[in-house]
């Protein structure tokens, strides 16, 4: 196989026992498993999580959750955004939890569920400053008043989303607790208040509350600041392609589009079949590197939709060798945070950028 993400699933359920360490026993977790779970395969990672003891599972829309009903996992998923109001009979029909924030949503919901005789679990959120979708504070507890009244509609859960977790000194993330604990606290009957995202859990254990929502750490990935000292992760992903081609040019040799590299000396250029459709980043372009034989060779030229182009000198590579991308190879490693920052982004980007033409292989 040339192109593939191998993603160890005995690694993503190391992970869910070692973030449970830092948690009180009652606490819930939810295993968020939205972008195709972070770019690693939402189908088997939600059943790892499930055979981990996750109670909860979180996607971004109707379509993730729809998948993994199909799939036939019976788990609870939480959709973390409304859905629209007209596909409130799927909701109701493959037992999703919704979340809400306005009124027609809940007002839609409610009706259907009284069409089929049967009650339609949500989460409020609540908005405490990322700005970005949910319930003004003030206009939180007439807001649950009103959605209360509905027939056919339980209040399950009430939620926020930090804006500055991943900070451990910044007091934003302070702010934005306290106002949701002032409204949660004023809400009694409901009966699961959740807050923390894993850099919460991880930084601000005081957040943590009825459930904690993992997303990065589950996946062996590590939030900003120093978090690699409170808690052991292992990367579950690894990027991998093979040698497609070599040759043997002379100095000055123009490489990929725009010829943005000419050859310093002669030199063996490998091909690999993998680029930016793929999700090898064009800005990885004469400054990543990947692993061959356990060392590591620069990237030269412009990565290209399907391939990209590597420097190996006069090292002893062959057709058909293993090129690692991200992973282990001997004694060398490329992380995906070290991918990251070459890129200038997070490894949140990088991991879900892996395109769905890379099969995906699980052991």
């Amino acid at each position: 196989m040339n192109t593939h993400a191998e993603i160890n699933l005995a690694a993503i359920k190391n992970n869910i026992g070692e973030i449970r360490k830092k948690l009180s026993p009652a606490v819930k977790f939810m295993a968020v498993v939205k972008a195709n779970a972070y770019g690693h395969g939402a189908v088997a990672v939600a059943r790892a999580a499930g055979e981990a003891g996750a109670d909860y599972l979180g996607v971004a829309n109707l379509k993730e959750a729809l998948e993994l009903r199909e799939a036939g996992i019976l788990s609870p998923i939480l959709i973390l955004t409304e859905s629209p109001t007209s596909v409130a009979d799927e909701i109701i029909q493959h037992d999703l939890t919704q979340t809400i924030y306005s009124f027609a949503e809940a007002k839609a919901l409610s009706e259907e569920a009284q069409k089929r005789k049967c009650r339609v679990k949500v989460h409020v959120k609540i908005d405490t400053g990322m700005g970005r979708v949910g319930v003004a504070p003030s206009e939180a507890i007439a807001f649950i008043a009103k959605v209360s009244s509905l027939p056919g509609l339980t209040i399950e859960g009430l939620f926020t989303h930090f804006a500055k977790a991943e900070d451990p000194e910044d007091k934003f993330t302070e702010e934005q607790f306290s106002r949701f604990k002032q409204l949660a606290d004023r809400a009694p009957n409901i009966p699961i208040k959740h807050s923390a995202n894993s850099a919460a859990a991880l930084f601000h254990p005081s957040t943590h509350l009825d459930m904690v929502r993992i997303g990065l750490m589950m996946y062996g990935l590590y939030p900003l600041g120093n978090s690699r000292r409170l808690i052991a992760l292992e990367p579950a992903l690894s990027f991998k392609t093979r040698v497609v081609y070599l040759k043997r040019v002379p100095a000055g040799t123009p490489l990929s589009y725009g010829s943005t590299y000419l050859t310093r000396e002669a030199t063996n250029i490998a091909t690999l079949p993998v680029g930016y459709a793929d999700g090898f980043s064009r800005r990885l372009s004469n400054r990543g590197h990947v692993l061959i034989r356990g060392k590591r060779f620069p990237i030269v030229g412009r990565v290209s939709m399907d391939m990209s182009l590597v420097n190996v000198g006069s090292a002893n590579v062959e057709v058909g060798d293993e090129a690692v991308l991200i992973g282990r190879q001997g004694g060398e490693g490329l992380s995906a945070d070290e991918m990251a920052n070459l890129e200038e982004t997070i490894s949140y980007e990088v991991v879900c950028s892996i395109g769905k033409r890379v099969p995906r292989v699980y052991k």
